[in-house]
């Protein structure tokens, strides 16, 4: 049988298990948080002696918790939604220039689902789903390297997790991942991991490890940390292990204004062998909700 087929038809099963264990639903059993932060920015020069463009930016970030909890059940559910666009008057001519061009400088669709049966104490059975994509195109050296949802990273698995007071890790041995690629520009693109010239998607089997951490460290201060490893089977060195760090603190100024700070760095040799990195701060009015 299909290695594919397996893990998909024990995910199932096992989701139906959780599912049939508590039936019975109620509204007092959800816990529901949304966060919304929009910030700007603009810079006008002219005859500035010490250079420099005239800039206009924005960026909006979304983060949604919608998480059950009944008896030895938890379902988790999140969603992260983020972008942001930069404009520079690098010819000095203004907006009706062409060659001023609005570039992104953020984009990210993020989503979990996490089911999880109490085992013993701080241990627990969990299933996960993440997904990954964009919203917009990107490129590298003037090359399309990503489009609208294409390419979308599926990763689902099974394992235990132990967690405590803001703190879980997550072991899994039994890890699908799954890129799917819809856009005809990048159908058979070697950077990820493609062998075949029309091939669209890509299944790989593997190790998956999540650490995650989110707790209010000082008072208005909030910190969130996410670090993955995930190893394919298929690959020869365990050096080739896709690692991804996230950092997120969000200080509250007062009521209506906070200031953040994010840093994300990933390593992925099948896109390149060479670390990402990615920094974002700034003052924000943030909405909850």
């Amino acid at each position: 049988m299909n290695v594919k087929k397996v893990l998909l038809t024990t995910i199932g099963i096992v989701a139906f298990w959780f599912a049939q264990a508590d039936n019975q639903d109620s509204i007092k059993h959800w816990s529901i948080k949304n966060s919304i932060i929009s910030s700007s920015e603009q810079t006008s020069l002219s005859n500035w002696s010490a250079g420099g463009f005239s800039s206009f930016a924005f960026s909006n970030f979304y983060k949604g918790f919608f998480n059950y909890k009944r008896n030895k059940i938890q379902w988790e559910s999140s969603v992260e939604l983020a972008y942001g666009m930069i404009w520079q008057d690098k010819t000095g001519n203004g907006f009706k220039d062409k060659d001023n061009k609005f570039q992104k400088s953020d984009d990210k669709i993020e989503a979990n689902s996490i089911l999880s049966r109490k085992m013993y104490r701080n241990w627990n059975y969990r299933e996960l789903l993440n997904l990954k994509s964009q919203f917009d195109e990107g490129f590298k050296d003037e090359k399309l390297i990503v489009a609208p949802f294409s390419p979308m990273i599926l990763t689902s698995s099974l394992g235990w997790e132990y967690k405590q007071s803001g703190f879980s890790v997550l072991f899994s041995f039994l890890t699908g991942k799954t890129t799917m690629v819809t856009d005809r520009r990048l159908i058979g693109n070697s950077i990820f991991g493609f062998t075949e010239q029309d091939q669209t998607t890509l299944f790989s089997l593997g190790s998956y490890i999540k650490l995650y951490f989110q707790k209010d460290i000082f008072k208005n201060i909030n910190l969130l940390a996410k670090l993955d490893f995930y190893y394919d089977y298929n690959k020869t060195s365990l050096l080739d292990t896709d690692i991804s760090g996230e950092v997120f603190v969000n200080m509250k100024i007062s009521k209506y204004l906070t200031a953040f700070i994010s840093f994300q760095a990933i390593m992925d040799k099948d896109f390149n062998s060479t670390l990402q990195y990615k920094e974002r701060m700034g003052f924000s009015v943030p909405i909850n909700f």
